[in-house]
């Protein structure tokens, strides 16, 4: 099982949006078939890809589910059951909304909470950081500065 990554990292698309290489597969890890994914933090869900990139990769199907779409109109999209794979990490499992039309593949903030994993944006190109390792440079972050800006008790004041 090889271990996790603690920075995995995705470039700008031609069109400027934070996109990542990933491959996605259902029940038959040997149909995967790797995507340029956009990530979208406007998608609550785990993945959305067009219908006919679904097929070949045998995700399972679940059932529907009523999306509001950004401008506030819904629709009813079609929910199957996969993997999404970044690198040589370990697949994360969710629920992909299936889009009946030809579109971009979005990776939603589902696909982050489940491979917790924090998004870093700068003009240089995006990191999806391991959220354990996020946590640990915060808490150093927040002693150092807690250590820093900590004034001396009025027990341990010398007097002159």
């Amino acid at each position: 099982m090889p271990s996790k990554n603690p920075i995995l990292t995705g470039y700008f698309n031609s069109e400027g949006h934070p996109a990542l290489r990933v491959s996605v597969h259902g029940i038959h890890p040997e149909l995967k078939q790797e995507f340029e994914v956009m990530i979208d933090t406007g998608f609550t869900g785990f993945l959305l890809m067009p219908i006919m990139s679904a097929f070949p990769l045998g995700l399972t199907l679940l059932g529907t589910g009523n999306y509001t779409l950004a401008d506030n109109s819904s629709s009813a999209k079609l929910l199957a059951l996969g993997s999404v794979l970044v690198e040589d990490e370990e697949p994360v499992h969710g629920v992909i909304v299936l889009e009946p039309n030809d579109c971009t593949v979005l990776l939603g903030m589902d696909f982050l909470r489940r491979a917790k994993r924090c998004l870093s944006v700068s003009i240089k190109g995006i990191a999806l950081t391991d959220e354990d390792l996020v946590e640990q440079i915060l808490k150093s972050a927040v002693q150092h500065a807690t250590s820093k800006n900590a004034k001396p008790s009025p027990a341990t004041e010398e007097t002159e």
